[in-house]
């Protein structure tokens, strides 16, 4: 059902009841609200078959319950108490009628309620908690319980509050013996939405001073429209049916603050160009939707800072001790991100409330703030509203200058744990909130690589490939990620790379759970693993670093059938573990070390310093750097292999100098060419070097590697 057949159940006077003041927190909606998208409803609660004495609207933040409760108005001729506006006790509700209305005019109004004749629209029933005090609350709740019990033959009272709010309403209503129904507004469907955005998109047009093109050139707006439901839509399911008969894209695509926004980015003077932006935003890093995405969540923080400040500020106790500076420094979003990690996965870590906030107001502050965090527009009951919001909520705590130190630590100490289920989500909404101004980087802690890698690998599907590089540059260490595919008719790289940087000083990578087609060089601490866990290797793994430590309780090498595939290969100067179990598939693991303990040492393949000459450790890196790039490239056509070019540039090579050095020596003796954006492997060529690619991957020692290896030194010191 929609709002308009829910308005047909009350009593609709034939002339306003008439306000004398409409400074007392009443006031009548005598003018229709222009384009208003009128809602459908769903049911939760039914008194049937009594008459219900009261309707109870309940909808999530943001949704538009003020707006419905001014359309009602307008059609009912019904007065609305805006407890937003009023500080609420006991005969709060029949104080504010007598003074709006006069004492005869509000006797009379109540006597057509009593008759089924008039309505009443009680809206704000959230923000009343805040300003009033549970106290006051509570007993101006019970007034209007008794005054609701008198009402017959037709609901006479329409109350509107957030979903949460609603519980102490419905628990006094059951325990009053009061018949009541109840009933949600739901999001936005299809048709709905692209109406409320028309609406909305002239707003826009006409605060800058301009036309409403998109009403003149309808098929191209409509394109554009459609492509970025799309685009906001893949954030939640990749599903390419029908979003909008997907109950969760259609809650957030359907979600008023998201129209909203999207107006703004949809109100441009050419729908074609904007269109051609949308289609293309994926095919270099895909993040332009998700920077979308982060600009709603952030609109809809400061407005729920807003909401609340506007309530506090009209407090008794802001009003006694209260600075003028305060306000804006209150509830902020960081604040609220904070306190959302507290309330819904239980992670404690220190709220930093403004210094200039008196001693005499924190209580109070502490207790407005406990009854706005249960009704935030992110939560519904204990848990996140969707996946969307706490992500944005991690990632933005972690982005915080605010949140430093331990608290930092105890939230990556979480996003590392085996009970954090990841999305591609957290990753993305870090790399929009960290990226360097000017710069393609984004900057977060070296420790939540390992998350980032979980939360990219989350969003491949069968036939995706991540791809993780890391190295140290300076006292910082770069990493880059990016999702191959080796479906026909994909291109070969469906997102990224994506870089970033950890903060100076940062040189620990953790990775949690596994780790395959990675890169890892010259960086000073790995750790694998955490908390008793197994962890997977392979394949494809390469690890330079200086302390390789082990937490986990075993760990799992596998390969593949592609003899393409490199296996893993460690080339550490101390490998740390304890009772670690190994189990490896033939032998698709190689540890480079000097000193190794049981289980270790049946997977050493040592190359001897001694022998490649002078430069020995230059030419041990040099030589494992071409193994490496050489082992990437496929087979193509008879006598050569190919590997895309930006992928070797960006995710093969990147910041490696020495991996660099080692593929303009192949290029330098004619073994490599670079022709139309791919590298070209002439196997012929290389086979003159003396080296095989399966001794290549079984890294088998030889007179030839010597020579390459005496040669690359020779190259790279030119």
């Amino acid at each position: 059902m929609f709002l308009s057949d829910l308005a047909n159940l009350c009593g609709t006077q034939g002339t306003w009841a008439g306000l004398i003041s409409e400074s007392k927190g009443v006031r009548e909606e005598r003018a229709p609200k222009a384009n208003y998208v009128i809602p459908e409803m769903r049911i939760a609660h039914a008194s049937n078959p009594v008459t219900p004495s009261l309707i109870l609207i309940t909808a999530p933040a943001a949704v538009g319950k003020t707006t419905a409760a001014r359309y009602l108005s307008h059609k009912l001729k019904a007065p609305i108490v805006d407890l937003s506006t009023l500080h609420v006790g006991s005969n709060a509700l029949e104080g504010a009628l007598w003074k709006s209305m006069g004492p005869g005019q509000a006797g009379r109004f109540v006597e057509e309620m009593k008759g089924g004749r008039a309505t009443l629209i009680i809206d704000a029933l959230d923000e009343a908690e805040i300003r009033s005090g549970s106290a006051n609350f509570q007993a101006f709740l019970r007034d209007v319980a008794e005054t609701a019990s008198d009402m017959s033959d037709r609901p006479a009272m329409i109350m509107l509050s957030r979903a949460e709010s609603a519980r102490s309403l419905t628990d006094l209503f059951r325990e009053r013996g009061l018949q009541y129904s109840h009933f949600e507004i739901l999001p936005f469907g299809r048709f709905q939405a692209e109406t409320y955005l028309d609406s909305r998109m002239v707003e826009v047009y006409a605060a800058s001073g301009k036309e409403a093109v998109h009403r003149r050139y309808q098929r191209p707006y409509e394109r554009a429209r459609d492509t970025l439901f799309s685009l906001l839509a893949s954030v939640i399911s990749s599903e390419s049916s029908d979003i909008w008969e997907d109950p969760p894209v259609r809650d957030f695509l359907g979600y008023a603050p998201v129209l909203d926004v999207a107006a703004e980015f949809l109100a441009v003077d050419n729908f074609t160009t904007l269109h051609r932006d949308f289609s293309s935003s994926g095919a270099a890093e895909g993040t332009a939707h998700w920077h979308l995405v982060a600009q709603v969540i952030d609109h809809l923080l400061v407005r729920e800072q807003e909401k609340f400040v506007t309530q506090f500020i009209e407090t008794s106790e802001f009003e006694s001790f209260g600075d003028q500076r305060l306000p804006a420094a209150l509830y902020t979003p960081e604040e609220q991100c904070t306190r959302l990690l507290d309330y819904v996965e239980n992670i404690s870590t220190a709220v930093e409330l403004p210094a200039i906030l008196p001693d005499r107001l924190r209580e109070p502050y502490e207790v407005a703030v406990t009854a706005q965090l249960v009704n935030h527009p992110f939560v519904r009951g204990s848990g996140w509203f969707n996946v969307i919001f706490r992500d944005y909520v991690t990632a933005r705590s972690l982005a915080s200058v605010t949140t430093a130190g331990d608290s930092g630590a105890v939230i990556r100490r979480r996003l590392l744990s085996s009970e954090w289920k990841h999305s591609p989500m957290f990753a993305y909404f870090t790399h929009a909130l960290t990226r360097v101004q000017g710069e393609p980087v984004s900057s977060c802690h070296s420790e939540l690589f390992g998350a980032l890698y979980e939360s990219f690998k989350s969003m491949c599907i069968a036939g995706e490939t991540l791809h993780f590089t890391a190295s140290r540059s300076g006292n910082r260490i770069l990493s880059s990620y990016a999702v191959s595919s080796s479906l026909q008719g994909v291109a070969p790289t469906t997102m990224g790379p994506l870089v970033f940087a950890s903060h100076e000083g940062n040189s620990t990578l953790t990775f949690p759970r596994e780790l395959s087609h990675a890169t890892i060089y010259e960086v000073p601490e790995v750790m694998l693993g955490g908390e008793g866990s197994s962890f997977k290797f392979g394949p494809s793994v390469f690890i330079s670093c200086h302390d390789l430590l082990v937490m986990a309780r075993d760990i799992q090498v596998f390969g593949t059938s592609d003899e393409s595939e490199m296996p893993v290969l460690l080339n550490v100067a101390n490998l740390i573990s304890d009772n670690v179990k190994i189990r490896v598939e033939s032998t698709h693991l190689h540890v480079l070390c000097d000193e190794l303990t049981y289980p270790w040492t049946q997977y050493q393949k040592k190359l001897n310093p001694s022998e490649l000459l002078s430069n020995a450790h230059e030419a041990s890196a040099l030589y494992l750097e071409m193994r490496r790039i050489v082992l990437r490239f496929k087979d193509a056509k008879k006598g050569e292999a190919a590997l895309y070019q930006p992928f070797v540039d960006n995710l093969v090579i990147g910041e490696n100098r020495r991996a660099r050095t080692a593929l303009n020596f192949l290029e330098s003796i004619g073994c490599v060419e670079l022709r139309n954006s791919m590298y070209l492997l002439d196997l012929t060529e290389f086979a003159k070097l003396g080296i095989s690619r399966p001794q290549l991957r079984d890294l088998e020692m030889s007179d030839a590697v010597v020579a390459v290896s005496r040669r690359l030194v020779e190259f790279g010191s030119r």
